[in-house]
């Protein structure tokens, strides 16, 4: 009878023990789908930061997207979302570096000014990376994030290229700039193309579509004669050692491009920058460097602060007592920022900050070089082959330029978040799979 009467309270408890789990079910599919509703809107929006990053003008938009994709990550967290990433093998050295960076802002000479700019050209840009990395995690968005960047760079290429030969009449011998767009100068602008001109040629060695291959070849042509037409001599440099990097293994075609651009540098302009011992003399950028190194001497150890305008500050640095110390023949020229990534940092950060900057490109290195020998499948390995020419061309030709804009922090951030997404995609991907997908390749 006791058992009897127990019964129906027993299955009143299963009952309600199962409504729970429904429900608890159902809540987490809402949250997964709503989730998912906020990612994709997130990507949306960075795709739209990473489009608008080499066309002029276009802060406000830049700085809105950027910020209105990460709100819905952080309604995402939230959720109970635990897949954010954060454990990279870059994470670490940009910490170091940004610890030091904050470091030296506490002893800057300006130090309301290296505040704003440690937030504006680090603190930002790191969160620009973990963000996409952790949007950007797939092959399928990986290569939405390079097409992207491709698209972004021929439109601007294109209509750049139109306006100022086309529509405002320069002479083709003069090199291409924009009159009065700073953001946009002939020294800076190829850093873009590049980004762009080899992540096309990636595209083009894994794309098996005839009509996406010839778009392909008209981006890469265009990026090209871009890249040329600046006539930058360090770009010229950077293009021609990266893409031995990006092609040593299809000597065919890296032969056709090496012609064709040697071909094209010939009847260039350009050709009047680098005829003989012109490729080297540059009395400007000499004296910039002999004036950074005096600034260093004076403050070696945490540099005059991570302010960019402090250098040229007549406030903080008397610019007489440096010029003095250089040679008399290099004194006649404007000392307003180093023209160099490593002279830059140097000035900003002291000697230490550049070893620990320099840290993120050795590191960077050698994730490339490892996924490349040991990487699960060939994607894998062409992407990091494709990394490693960005890291060789951002460095050639940044020993030569003014890196202080953030559209080259966008071209840098960009390129470590691409290194990072294919080492996670290679972390992720079982090694049984790899080999599936490489036998089917084969037998297609």
């Amino acid at each position: 009878m006791l058992k009897k009467n127990k019964l129906p309270h027993i299955f009143n408890f299963m009952e309600k023990i199962s409504f729970s789990v429904q429900s608890s079910t159902a809540a987490q599919k809402r949250n997964y789908r709503e989730n998912v509703r906020l990612e994709n809107i997130s990507i949306f929006l960075m795709l739209l930061v990473i489009f608008l990053n080499p066309f002029p003008h276009t802060t406000f938009l830049d700085q809105l997207f950027f910020y209105a994709a990460i709100l819905p990550m952080i309604v995402v967290a939230r959720n109970g979302f635990d897949g954010f990433y954060y454990k990279t093998p870059l994470f670490y050295p940009l910490v170091l570096f940004f610890s030091w960076s904050v470091i030296s802002v506490i002893f800057a000479l300006d130090k309301l000014d290296s505040a704003h700019d440690l937030y504006s050209h680090l603190i930002r840009y790191m969160i620009f990376y973990l963000v996409v990395v952790n949007l950007f995690y797939t092959k399928k968005r990986l290569l939405l994030l390079a097409v992207c960047v491709v698209l972004s760079e021929f439109i601007f290429a294109s209509g750049a290229l139109l306006l100022y030969y086309g529509i405002l009449g320069h002479d083709i011998s003069s090199r291409f700039m924009l009159d009065g767009f700073k953001a946009i100068a002939p020294d800076i602008i190829p850093f873009g193309f590049m980004l762009g001109l080899f992540l096309a040629v990636w595209l083009f060695k894994i794309c098996q579509n005839k009509f996406q291959r010839f778009f392909l070849v008209v981006a890469i042509i265009v990026l090209i004669l871009s890249t040329i037409a600046t006539q930058s001599r360090g770009a010229a440099i950077a293009l021609c050692i990266s893409f031995f990097v990006l092609l040593w293994d299809h000597k065919k075609t890296l032969g056709i491009l090496m012609a064709a651009m040697s071909l094209i540098i010939l009847l260039s302009p350009i050709q009047n920058r680098i005829k003989g011992d012109k490729l080297f003399q540059d009395d400007h950028r000499a004296g910039l460097i002999l004036y950074s190194i005096e600034v260093i001497k004076d403050y070696p150890v945490l540099g005059t602060g991570f302010s960019i305008d402090a250098f040229r500050n007549p406030k903080f640095i008397n610019k007489e007592t440096y010029r003095s110390r250089i040679p008399k023949k290099y004194r006649n020229h404007g000392f307003y920022r180093p023209h160099s990534i490593f002279l830059s940092m140097a000035t900003r950060t002291g000697i230490v900050g550049m070893a620990l900057y320099a840290g993120l490109f050795v590191v960077s290195a050698f994730i490339c070089c490892r996924l490349i020998l040991y990487g699960k499948d060939s994607f894998i390995q062409n992407h990091a082959r494709c990394c490693l020419a960005l890291l060789i061309m951002f460095l050639t030709n940044g020993l030569f330029q003014v890196m202080t804009t953030h559209f080259i922090d966008m071209i840098q951030f960009i390129t470590f978040s691409l290194l990072t997404i294919i080492w996670k995609i290679n972390k992720d991907t079982p090694q049984s799979q790899c080999h599936k997908i490489e036998v089917d390749r084969q037998k297609s």
